[in-house]
């Protein structure tokens, strides 16, 4: 599969907000994350097929979107983009196989040119204004995961439930 390519189509767009932020461990940087916004793309599987070595590293305007799922056998993509961007406005894409954690600002040009290039254009302002949903607050990271984002991969993408169950393990305390 070649890169650059672009996501085939945005289905679901969400901004949300976090009382308790997180940091975004997706990017060399590692930005501390209060909100952003949930997106769900439609892709082609064969660039999310789930690997141990660098993979195409999925981009939303110019920042790393973190996946949250595989994607691989539905083709839906649930992902966040954190920070303020204007969906209607960016454009997605996958760039070059790389390891997200190395990816940084430099790298995040380089991979825009190639996009550039290659003509990728913007999301369909049109498509995201009818897929945007109200925005929502939750606590923290796990919250959201579990309480949110977990309905969601359940209806794109269920032959993920195993990672579903996961979020929704209950959690330890002393």
């Amino acid at each position: 599969m070649t890169t650059p390519a672009a996501v085939i189509d945005v289905v679901y767009a969400q901004k949300f907000f976090l009382r308790e932020g997180y940091t975004h461990f997706w990017r060399e940087e590692k930005p501390f994350v209060k909100n952003g916004t949930l997106v769900i793309f439609k892709v082609n599987p064969l660039l999310v097929v789930p690997r141990n070595i660098a993979e195409p590293v999925l981009y939303v305007g110019n920042q790393t979107a973190e996946r949250l799922n595989s994607g691989s056998e539905s083709g839906y993509v649930v992902a966040i983009v954190p920070g303020d961007v204007d969906l209607a406005k960016s454009r997605a894409w996958f760039g070059s196989a790389e390891l997200p954690e190395r990816v940084n600002e430099k790298v995040i040009a380089q991979e825009t040119e190639l996009a550039n290039k290659q003509k990728i254009a913007s999301l369909n302002a049109d498509v995201v204004r009818s897929v945007t949903q109200q925005p929502i607050e939750m606590p923290d990271l796990a919250t959201l995961l579990r309480d949110h984002v977990a309905e969601l991969v359940l209806k794109y993408s269920p032959a993920e439930k195993a990672l579903v169950e996961a979020w929704r393990l209950p959690v330890a305390t002393r």
